[in-house]
């Protein structure tokens, strides 16, 4: 059970210190739900702590500040963290790797041998993955905008320009007809009448 306490009281590195604000007259139970819940480095600090080989040395308060820095590091564009456990979690997937690889070979029989390759080779990829992932945030990859094309499965190839270029014309034809219909308006405001009268017969 987590308890509020006094800065200066020692305290159980198991619990975690929730500060009261003298001003906030939440009850305790609002008060602690909101403190575990209400950031990620709290449940994320549990989680570490919990598996940690030496979780007796781990203080849950310090983890919880170490992990708060580190997010606001990364919200403020600073990756120097995220790149240095990337890059130590690729070296430690190709020790698995290396040392599932060995053990595969000096296995006398095939299932054997097949459960330790199997183990190898997915720690192999993500050592791959890892890499990757790091590769993308030390470079980003840039966004090609090119012209869609549908090819069909046989050999011809529709491309989409000639559409744009289908619209582009029907646009200008119905602004040129905007405008001959402005024309006519006008001529006639002025007084002049177009000749509606019937085509007299050929002599």
């Amino acid at each position: 059970m987590d308890k509020i306490v006094p800065m200066e009281e020692v305290k159980n590195p198991d619990f975690l210190t929730i500060r009261r604000d003298p001003t906030d007259k939440r009850p305790t139970a609002e008060l602690r739900a909101e403190a575990l819940l209400g950031t990620a480095a709290v449940c994320n600090a549990r989680v570490i702590r919990s598996f940690h080989t030496n979780r007796e040395m781990l203080d849950l308060d310090a983890c919880v500040t170490i992990l708060a820095a580190a997010a606001k590091k990364v919200s403020d564009g600073d990756c120097s963290g995220t790149e240095s456990i990337l890059s130590a979690q690729a070296v430690a997937l190709n020790t698995i790797f290396t040392s599932m690889a060995i053990r595969a070979n000096s296995c006398k029989f095939i299932p054997d041998t097949e459960a330790y390759l199997r183990l190898a080779l997915k720690a192999q990829n993500q050592c791959r993955s890892t890499l990757d992932t790091l590769a993308q945030i030390k470079h980003p990859r840039q966004t090609v905008i090119t012209k869609q094309a549908n090819i069909s499965n046989g050999p011809q190839q529709v491309n989409n320009t000639l559409n744009q270029g289908g619209e582009q014309q029907h646009l200008n034809l119905k602004n040129s007809e905007i405008e001959q219909n402005k024309l006519l308006k006008h001529e006639q405001e002025k007084g002049e009448r177009l000749d509606t009268g019937k085509t007299g017969a050929a002599g």
